[in-house]
């Protein structure tokens, strides 16, 4: 429990880190805090002579004749002068006179006469007061503004910080990963987590820094003015630690429950919204409500538990400073006035700083209970940072320039956990010849190309290209060396010039245009309203199959690798569209290295060399005419396939010899 504990203040730690990017920025948001705080503390050290001015002797100070306010006070500096050496007024220069009459009638004023009255009767120490509160209430009101702003604008840029440090690990991560962790539980970490850590940060600038800031001040004043009653109102600070640290544990693990809960429902949505069109079919809409009612009701219940701690937690310091302890301080206040002659504007200031304290204190609290709940977030969000991604450079990597003589598995083993899949795989694959790898569902083909561009690293032995062990070459560099199209052609809700694109970061239009023309796909592009600035839609189903999966190849064919990977780009096309497909990957094959995964035998019968896959070994290769002559396994597939599509007992046989193409042998 105090491990998980410390490991959470780490991460909360790590996660402030990200802010110091923009210290320069915090540095004057605290400036805005210490003016807004200075600010309110005058406010309440002008108690003091408001009490003064309002008490004397525990009488009231007499009140303000009328007639003073009638018969204006004028000022010495402005009262008539005497005249001087016999001389009387009407020997003084015209404009003189005209002076003094002038400032007869402005003092006469009704306003003047008040305003004077106003300043110099008997409670001028109120009314400067008066003033003064007026006077801090300017820069009271720009210093909180531009704290907020100020911290604001913090808080969203670490929050953009931290997102792009999460998407960042995620893009670095394996397969494995990705296969381990439910696509739900990572949306939510990226959305709800996020959202959720705002509050931590918040509050750091709001509440952790200013409020201890004017706690201290307030503390200060109410020692300032009893020092006995301020510390006798500290004997229920125990209790009130005790209560804050008991709950503060439980917010945070239950917190982390409910996030899981939460993810959960997150997973429900993706998973609907994935497979909307099989729920359709299936007609499981009252199924997939249920689930979701399921869920969502159980992050309800877990989200209560969180919302009973926290109430408590709320209460129970409030109960604590709010009624005990000031039922105590009132009942020493009291006494101290009864018995040891503390003045009454001294209690009455020392009880307002403390109600001042007792409000910083609640505040504070409530902003630590938020700070526990943040911290489940953070801890869910550094679990992806700090997660090592399975497949990483090593130190010693080299840059791959070319496929050399070609691939070679080198007596391969692979498992996914205990299973193994694949078992001492030996296989070597020369320059520009295409191989196609065949075998029952499970037999390990599409694991088998996965270890060339590292989606997944061998459990023993290895895998070369150009003789150099894939482990030991830089990823980026042997990703260079490899164009793959696969099954389920996936387009980006981008432009079609921007998928394409995507093979080749950087392209001119023409290049993507000629990779679109060879791919048989540009005289369909162009007919479209947009063209190449056309939006494919999410994952392409703008498209029909055969549509995205030739703007694919497209993508394939300008990045001009000299490996070409083909896992069932055509398994669940139409003929139609089986057929435009194949004129692509003609023109995508030629002069590469491939290797070709297809279930439908008849689009493998011309590859240089077919290797037939049977419970993760290899049973045979061969061509297509040497492994139907074996009736092995091959043979087996064939006669299974043939024989469903032609009849039952269908006979196997051998297509007549292809024709040797220019420069081959016969």
């Amino acid at each position: 429990m105090r491990e998980r504990a410390g490991q959470s203040y780490r991460n909360l730690l790590r996660f402030y880190r990200y802010g110091f990017a923009y210290w320069r920025t915090i540095v004057l948001a605290l400036c805005c805090m210490m003016v807004y705080s200075a600010a309110a503390l005058c406010a309440v050290l002008l108690i003091h002579p408001l009490i003064d001015a309002f008490r004397s002797d525990g009488a009231p100070a007499q009140a303000v004749q009328a007639d003073r306010i009638a018969e204006p006070v004028v000022p010495a500096e402005v009262a008539p002068m005497p005249e001087e050496d016999g001389h009387d007024g009407a020997q003084e220069p015209a404009f003189t006179g005209l002076r003094e009459k002038t400032k007869e009638w402005f003092l006469g004023l009704p306003i003047v006469r008040r305003v004077s009255a106003w300043l110099l009767d008997d409670l001028s120490l109120t009314r400067i007061a008066l003033v003064l509160l007026f006077a801090i209430g300017p820069p009271f009101l720009a210093a909180g503004f531009l704290q907020e702003y100020l911290s604001g604008r913090v808080v969203w840029n670490v929050l953009a910080d931290m997102r792009v440090a999460v998407f960042d690990r995620l893009s670095d991560l394996s397969l494995s990963y990705f296969a381990r962790h439910r696509t739900g539980d990572i949306v939510s970490r990226l959305t709800n987590d996020i959202s959720r850590t705002e509050t931590a940060l918040g509050v750091i600038f709001s509440k952790i820094i200013m409020d201890p800031l004017m706690l201290v001040m307030f503390i200060g004043l109410a020692l300032w003015y009893s020092p006995e009653l301020a510390l006798i109102s500290s004997l229920t600070a125990p209790p009130f630690i005790f209560v804050i640290s008991r709950f503060g544990s439980r917010i945070r693990r239950r917190a982390g429950k409910m996030l899981e809960r939460l993810a959960d429902v997150t997973d429900a949505v993706t998973q609907m919204l994935n497979g909307i069109r099989v729920v359709k079919a299936f007609h499981m809409e009252t199924a997939e409500r249920e689930e979701f009612r399921t869920r969502n009701h159980a992050q309800v219940q877990r989200a209560l538990k969180l919302v009973r701690s926290e109430a408590w937690a709320g209460v129970l310091p409030h109960f604590l400073g709010g009624v005990l302890a000031t039922t105590l301080v009132l009942m020493v206040a009291d006494w101290l006035v009864a018995n040891r002659g503390l003045q009454l504007k001294e209690a009455l200031g020392c009880i307002i700083a403390l109600g001042l304290i007792e409000g910083r204190v609640r505040r504070i609290v409530k902003a630590y209970n938020s700070l526990q709940r943040s911290t489940a977030s953070v801890n869910r969000l550094f679990e992806i940072v700090d997660s090592e991604p399975d497949i990483r450079d090593a130190p010693d990597a080299v840059d791959l320039d070319s496929v050399g003589n070609g691939i070679e598995y080198r007596n391969v083993w692979f498992s996914y956990g205990d299973e193994p899949v694949l078992k001492d795989i030996c296989l070597f694959v020369p320059a520009g010849k295409t191989y196609a790898i065949v075998g029952e569902t499970g037999a390990g083909k599409s694991t088998l190309l996965d270890l060339i561009p590292r989606f997944y690293d061998v459990t023993d032995g290895a895998v070369l290209v150009g003789g150099i062990d894939v482990r030991h070459v830089g990823r980026h560099s042997l990703m260079d060396q490899i164009a793959i199209v696969g099954q389920h052609p996936f387009l980006f809700n981008r432009s079609i010039a921007e998928n394409i694109r995507y093979g080749k970061p950087g392209a001119d239009d023409e290049e993507v245009r000629q990779a679109a023309a060879a791919a048989n796909i540009d005289a369909f592009i162009r007919g479209l309203p947009e063209g190449y600035e056309t939006v494919a839609g999410e994952a392409g189903d703008r498209f029909s199959g055969g549509q995205r999966q030739c703007i694919t190849i497209a993508r394939a064919l300008l990045k001009n690798a000299p490996i070409l990977i083909l896992d069932e780009a055509t398994s669940s096309l139409d003929a139609e569209s089986e057929m435009l497909v194949q004129k692509a990957l003609g023109t995508l094959m030629e002069g590469r290295t491939t290797l070709v995964i297809a279930h439908r035998l008849s689009t493998v019968r011309h590859a240089d060399r077919i290797v037939v896959l049977h419970r993760g070994r290899i049973v045979e290769q061969g061509t297509h005419e040497e492994l139907l002559a074996l009736q092995g396994e091959y043979f087996r597939l064939c006669r299974m396939q043939f024989a469903s599509a032609d009849g039952p007992g269908a006979p196997v046989q051998a297509p007549p010899a292809r024709i040797p193409q220019e420069g081959e042998t016969k």
